[in-house]
């Protein structure tokens, strides 16, 4: 966060300017001994505020009445003493300086006027110095005067815009009295400092928000990631390839020929997930025979799609439906030959059974079971 600027540009006046401004004119000089007196002690009165206000908040801030004697305030806490002698220094500066400024200003120009005017008869370089002196230090302190009054009526339109709400998004305050951020920031800050909004008021900077009172307004959530979709493995895609290309055959006969096909690998696929060891024996058909068949249905897909059914295109058409059949009877066969391990294991075990039961003597037709 950069450091907030001093607006106490009198205060820090070198004092040896200062002696020199009093050589050249010690009316203006005594002006602005006292101007940066009563600017210094403003400076010094605002930071034990802002040092000592995060720890003091009064117990019932409503509850006080306001003085009379102050400009009122529209409807919001009552602000503390620090901040009530921070205003009221403001406001004695900005008249001392628009008074005083322009009074120093018309002396100034009324010297430099007789000046000219004896120009020829009668001529003193200390005359010329003090006038310049009286001119541009009034003229500057008539121009900050200027700038503080106009800054108090912005503090006061601002207050008045912030009227009874708790808080107020700072960019709807900026657009409301129609000043850029930069500005009205700096604005609002001097206007906490002089206890427009009460006691109680600060920026919340993670809204941008003014807090006159109460809690500051909870920040929007960050919208939750929606959770990223599960990896689609290989069956799956295919599968789906599958049912893609059979939504786009209008043809029904072809139709119902691929959904059989899907079908044959929906069952094939469900063994080799069950049984990872069966997926070494579906190393050729995965590899070649369904891409293969998916080519060979896409083409057709597209061919069915032409406007124009040439003979190229029927004779293509014709001979992928003529292997359809084909391909039915491969994807059954491949399915049964995932069987053969559990069959030769089946055979096995009848076998393995038999012999023991032989030898226990418990195939014989002179067996009689308990009764």
């Amino acid at each position: 966060m950069e450091p907030r600027r001093s607006k106490h540009v009198l205060a820090h006046i070198p004092t040896i300017a200062l002696l020199v401004l009093f050589a050249m004119s010690a009316p203006l000089g005594v002006l602005f001994f006292i101007l940066r007196a009563i600017d210094r002690d403003a400076e010094k009165r605002e930071l034990e505020n802002a040092n000592y206000s995060s720890d003091f908040r009064p117990q019932d801030t409503r509850a006080a009445r306001a003085d009379p004697g102050n400009e009122p305030v529209y409807g919001h806490d009552i602000p503390t003493t620090e901040q009530k002698n921070a205003k009221k220094w403001h406001k004695a500066l900005t008249t001392l300086c628009t008074v005083f400024g322009a009074i120093f200003l018309l002396v100034g120009i009324g010297n430099l006027v007789d000046i000219i005017d004896l120009w020829g008869y009668w001529f003193d370089w200390g005359e010329v110095l003090t006038a310049s002196a009286q001119t541009l230090g009034g003229g500057a302190a008539l121009l900050m005067g200027l700038h503080m009054n106009k800054a108090r009526k912005l503090e006061r339109q601002l207050d008045k815009i912030v009227g009874d709400r708790d808080n107020i998004p700072l960019d709807e305050l900026f657009a409301a009295a129609g000043i850029d951020a930069a500005k009205g920031r700096a604005t609002v800050e001097k206007a906490i400092d002089h206890g427009y909004f009460g006691a109680d008021a600060y920026i919340d900077n993670r809204t941008g928000t003014l807090v006159v009172r109460g809690a500051a307004p909870q920040p929007p959530k960050p919208a939750e990631p929606a959770p990223a979709p599960a990896p689609e493995d290989q069956y799956a895609a295919l599968q789906r390839q599958l049912r893609q290309v059979n939504e786009a055959i209008p043809d029904p006969v072809m139709t119902e020929k691929i959904s059989r096909l899907e079908e044959l690998s929906a069952r094939i696929f469900a063994l080799a997930k069950k049984d990872p060891e069966k997926k070494a024996q579906l190393q050729k058909f995965m590899d070649y025979y369904l891409p293969t068949s998916l080519k060979l249905l896409n083409t057709y897909a597209q061919l069915s799609a032409q406007d124009v059914q040439g003979t190229n295109i029927t004779e293509t058409r014709q001979s992928i439906e003529r292997s359809m059949d084909l391909l039915i009877t491969a994807f059954e066969n491949q399915l049964d030959k995932l069987f053969a391990s559990d069959a030769l294991d089946v055979s096995a075990d009848i076998a393995a059974l038999q012999g023991m039961l032989n030898l226990d003597g418990l195939t014989g037709s002179d067996f009689t079971p308990r009764n």
